[in-house]
C-alpha cells in the first residue's frame, strides 16, 4: 500500500528535521491566522464604512497570506518527501508505514516527544496508539535491550 515503510531507527533519525518543520509550521500557522482575522476585520469595517473592498483594496494583505500559504505548502511537501504522513499541524502530529511482521502499522510520534515509542493500526489513529513491542526499537531506544531503569533514571543506577 505505501512506497516505503520506516523502520524505528529510520523514524527516529527524521525527527530533528521534523521538529524544525513543524515549529515552522506551526509560526506559519499562527501567522496566518492572526493576518486572516485582521483582514477579516478590517473588511467589514470598510463594509460597514461604506468603502469599497476590490481586489485592490486589500491586495496586499491578501498577497502576504498567499505567501504565507505558498511557505506552508513547502514545508508540508518537504514532510511528504521524506516518507511521513503528517496527521495534525498543531499538536504536531506524525505518522510514518511501518512493517510490523506482515502487518502494515503507522509509528506515531508527536513533537516534543524525544523518540518514536509508540504504533498504531492503519485505521485506529492517535486515540488508538500502543507502546511498541519489545525489541522493535533500535539499541539504547525505545524498548529493545531495556529490562528496568538505566542510571540517572528513577529506580536506577547504584543503590
Amino acid at each position: 500500500m505505501f512506497t516505503r515503510y520506516f523502520s524505528v531507527e529510520e523514524a527516529n533519525a527524521c525527527i530533528p528535521e521534523l521538529e524544525k518543520i513543524l515549529s515552522q509550521l506551526q509560526a506559519l500557522l499562527k501567522e496566518m491566522e492572526e493576518k486572516l482575522w485582521k483582514l477579516r476585520e478590517a473588511k467589514e469595517l470598510a463594509r460597514r464604512q461604506g468603502r469599497p473592498i476590490d481586489a485592490s483594496t486589500f491586495l496586499q494583505e491578501e498577497a502576504e497570506l498567499d505567501f504565507l500559504k505558498i511557505a506552508a505548502q513547502g514545508h508540508i511537501a518537504r514532510i511528504k518527501e521524506i516518507g511521513a504522513i503528517l496527521q495534525d499541524i498543531g499538536s504536531g502530529l506524525v505518522d510514518f508505514p511501518m512493517k510490523l511482521g506482515d502487518q502494515e502499522v503507522m509509528l506515531c510520534w508527536r513533537l516534543g516527544e524525544p523518540e518514536i515509542l509508540y504504533f498504531h493500526g492503519l485505521t485506529d489513529g492517535f486515540a488508538g496508539r500502543k507502546p511498541l513491542p519489545p525489541g522493535t526499537a533500535g539499541p539504547g531506544k525505545g524498548t529493545e535491550g531495556r529490562e528496568g531503569p538505566g542510571p540517572g533514571e528513577p529506580g536506577g543506577g547504584k543503590h
